[in-house]
C-alpha cells in the first residue's frame, strides 16, 4: 500500500479512548460530532486541487458491528443534541416520530385497542411535519371511511390496497418535503422505508380478505416488522440527507466518510463471541458437511471486518469502549481496540478541534460512482423528483392487478428468439402453450387473468406470424450491456432483440406492451441508449433503433442518431451530477403530472396537474 497524501495527518485526527458506560461513550460521539462540524476539509476538485469545504453531519459515519444491540445511548444523545441522523436499514425505523406515526395509522385501520381517531390525530402531530391540523383531521376522518367499508367490502381485493391507503393519507394529510423544515429528507427516507415494508407484506397478503389483511399487518408492525429484515439488509445507497449514518459495519463495505466513529468496541460483541452469527449447528449436523469449518466465522474473520470499519474513514477516526453495565458478558475492552494502542499515531485523549480551520458546513456531492438500470435513467428523463421519491426513497405505486403481464410476454418472446438462435422455430399455434408456461399475473383477479391469457395468446401469435421471415436474422436476444460513460458513469441493462435486416442492416428492437407505453422522447432516449450499449458490446454501430409495438402489431424504426447519441450521453451525465448534487427538482407537465403515482406528493406537480376528488 502507497500513501497518496490525499489528507494530512494531524494530531488528534484518530482518538482511541475508554468510558465508564454507554451513556458516556454517546455523550462522546455526540460532543465530537458537534466539534467537527465545519472543520474544513481537503476535498479536491477537478477544478480545484487545493478546494476545502467545511464538514456537514453526512460526511460523518457511525458504525456498529450490531446496531440492534448497541445503537440505542447513541441514537438518545443525538436526540437530545438536536442532531440529525438516519439509521441505514430497517433498524430501529419505529424509533423514529414519521415511523411510529406510520404505524399508529394502521393500528387505527387494524381495528386495535387503543387506537382511535386521536391517537392518530396525536401521532402525526408529535411528529412535527408541519402538518395543518386541518389537513390533518380531514385525511383521518377519510382513512375512518375506508375503515368501515372493510367491514363489508364490495370492491376487488386492489380496492383495499395498504399501499393505496398510505400514500393516500400522506396526500391528504399535506405531507411535502419542502413543508419539513430542515429534516424534510430524513423524514422522506423514513417514510420511504416504511412504504417499502407494505408492499413487502402486501406481496404476500394481497389476496387475503381485506379486514383480514389489515389486521395482519397491525399483527405485522408490532410483532414482527422489526425482525423481519436482517440487520445487514440494504437499502438504496444513493439516498443522501445531509444527516449522520448509523450503520453496521457490513453495510459499510464500499463507502468512505471523512468522520468515522466505531463505537462500542467490547469483547464479545467485536469480536463476536459467535464469530460468524448465530449457529446452525444445532438444526444441522456438523458431521454431514463436508469441512464444515468454512462455514464458522474465525476471530481473523472479525479482525478483517474491523479493518473494513477503520478503513471506511478519510481522516478522523474515533474508536470508543465502554462496559454494558449489568452484563458479565460485556465488560471488557475489544482485543482490536487495545491492539491499536501502540501507534503512535492514535491519541488516548479527547482531541480539542477547536483550533482547526473552520468553514461553513456544504455536503459532500455524494456518490462517486453512479450505476443507473435502464429504468432509473426512464424515470430520471421523466421527472427527477419522481426518481427521487421512487429510486432514492423508495416510495412504492400500489400494486396493479395486470402487474406481471408485459413481463410475461417478454419471456415468452425471449423463448421465441432464443430457441430461433437454435435454428429452431416457434408457430403460431404454439402461443398457447407459450402463455401457459409463461403467463404469471399473481395479483389479477379471475376476469382479468381470463382477459389477459386471451390477449397474451393473440399478441404471441401475431408476433410469430408477423415475425418468422425474420427470426433467422436474430443476432444477439436479452443481452446485457453495461455502458461505461464518463466520470464513473455507467448505465446497465439489457437488449431486447437485435436483428440483421436482408440489407445487412443492424437493427435493435425495443419491444413494448400498453402497460409498458411511456412518452416517445423517453423511448427516443432509451433506444439510443442500447445503441450505445451494441456499439460497447461489439464495437460496431447499429443502423436503426426500433420500437415494437405488440398490442398494434407496428413496428416504429428510425435511423441511429450520432447527434442523439451525444444528446444521450449528455442527459445521463446530468442525471448523474444531479444525483451526486442532490438537485433532484419536479419537472412539472400537465399530461406527464396527472399520470404520475406520485403527484400527490409533489407541490409543483399539483400546481399543473391538481387532483380531482
Amino acid at each position: 500500500m502507497k500513501p497518496t497524501a490525499a489528507q494530512p495527518f494531524e494530531p488528534g485526527d484518530i482518538c482511541a479512548i475508554q468510558f465508564d458506560d454507554p451513556a458516556a461513550e454517546a455523550n462522546y460521539v455526540v460532543k465530537t460530532a458537534q466539534a467537527l462540524h465545519g472543520v474544513a476539509f481537503k476535498d479536491p476538485t477537478e477544478d480545484d486541487p487545493k478546494h476545502e469545504r467545511g464538514l456537514a453531519w453526512s460526511d460523518m459515519a457511525i458504525l456498529l458491528r450490531s446496531v440492534a444491540r448497541n445503537a440505542a445511548p447513541i441514537t438518545s444523545a443525538l436526540d437530545a443534541a438536536n442532531i440529525r441522523y438516519v439509521i441505514v436499514g430497517m433498524n430501529n425505523l419505529f424509533d423514529t416520530h414519521e415511523a411510529h406515526a406510520a404505524r399508529e395509522l394502521f393500528y387505527y385501520m387494524a381495528g386495535r385497542t387503543g387506537s382511535d381517531p386521536t391517537t392518530v390525530f396525536d401521532a402525526w402531530s408529535n411528529a412535527n411535519l408541519g402538518l395543518a391540523p386541518t389537513d390533518l383531521e380531514s385525511a383521518i376522518a377519510n382513512v375512518t371511511k375506508s375503515r368501515a367499508a372493510l367491514e363489508n367490502p364490495t370492491e376487488r381485493f386492489g380496492f383495499y390496497s395498504i399501499q393505496r391507503t398510505f400514500t393516500t393519507f400522506l396526500e391528504q394529510a399535506g405531507i411535502r418535503e419542502e413543508r419539513i423544515l430542515g429534516r424534510g429528507e430524513i423524514v422522506f427516507y423514513n417514510l420511504g422505508k416504511f412504504s417499502q415494508l407494505i408492499s413487502d407484506f402486501e406481496t404476500i397478503h394481497y389476496h387475503s380478505k381485506p379486514k383480514e389483511k389489515y389486521e395482519s399487518f397491525g399483527n405485522f408492525l408490532e410483532f414482527h416488522a422489526e425482525n423481519a429484515y436482517p440487520e445487514g439488509w440494504q437499502n438504496n445507497q444513493y439516498a443522501n440527507p445531509d444527516a449522520i449514518r448509523i450503520m453496521t459495519v457490513h453495510q459499510a463495505k464500499g463507502m468512505q466518510w471523512p468522520v468515522v466513529f466505531v463505537p462500542a468496541l467490547v469483547k464479545n460483541r467485536f469480536p463476536s463471541k459467535a464469530q460468524g452469527g448465530r449457529s446452525v449447528w444445532h438444526i444441522l449436523s456438523a458431521a454431514a458437511i463436508p469441512k464444515q469449518t468454512r462455514y464458522r466465522g474465525t476471530i481473523e474473520d472479525e479482525r478483517r471486518l474491523f479493518y473494513v470499519a477503520v478503513t471506511r474513514s478519510q481522516k478522523f477516526l474515533h474508536l470508543t469502549y465502554a462496559p454494558v453495565p449489568g452484563n458479565q458478558l460485556f465488560q471488557s475492552p475489544s482485543e482490536f481496540l487495545t491492539d491499536v494502542y501502540v501507534s503512535k499515531y492514535v491519541k488516548r485523549k479527547e482531541a480539542d478541534y477547536s483550533a482547526r480551520k473552520r468553514l461553513p458546513p456544504t455536503p459532500r456531492k455524494g456518490v462517486a460512482n453512479v450505476v443507473f438500470s435502464f429504468s432509473d435513467v426512464k424515470y430520471f428523463f421523466e421527472c427527477p423528483y419522481q426518481f427521487k421519491l421512487r429510486i432514492l426513497y423508495g416510495f412504492n405505486a400500489p400494486i396493479h392487478e395486470a402487474l406481471g403481464y408485459g413481463r410475461s410476454l417478454h419471456n415468452a418472446l425471449a423463448e421465441v428468439h432464443a430457441r430461433a438462435l437454435d435454428a429452431d422455430y416457434a408457430t403460431p399455434d404454439e402461443a398457447a402453450s407459450l402463455t401457459e408456461r409463461h403467463l404469471h399475473t399473481p395479483y389479477a383477479y379471475e376476469k382479468l387473468r381470463e382477459k389477459l391469457e386471451q390477449a397474451a395468446a393473440r399478441v404471441i401469435s401475431d408476433y410469430i406470424k408477423d415475425n418468422q421471415a425474420d427470426l433467422k436474422n436474430i443476432e444477439f436476444s436479452e443481452k446485457k450491456i453495461d455502458i461505461a460513460l464518463d466520470d464513473g458513469v455507467s448505465v446497465v441493462g439489457r437488449i431486447d432483440l437485435v436483428r440483421r435486416k436482408d440489407t445487412g442492416q443492424t437493427t435493435i428492437v425495443d419491444l413494448k406492451s400498453n402497460d409498458r407505453a411511456q412518452p416517445e422522447q423517453i423511448t427516443e432516449a432509451q433506444l439510443h441508449i442500447y445503441a450505445l450499449g451494441y456499439q460497447e458490446l461489439t464495437g460496431k454501430n447499429a443502423d436503426l433503433v426500433e420500437i415494437y409495438e405488440l398490442d398494434e402489431r407496428r413496428r416504429n424504426a428510425r435511423a441511429v442518431d450520432e447527434d442523439f447519441i451525444k444528446d444521450v450521453k449528455a442527459k445521463v451525465a446530468t442525471a448523474a451530477k444531479a444525483l451526486r448534487a442532490g438537485t433532484l427538482n419536479a419537472d412539472p407537465q400537465p399530461k406527464k403530472c396527472a399520470a404520475c403515482d406520485y403527484l400527490g406528493m409533489c407541490s409543483a406537480g399539483q400546481k399543473v396537474a391538481p387532483i380531482k376528488v
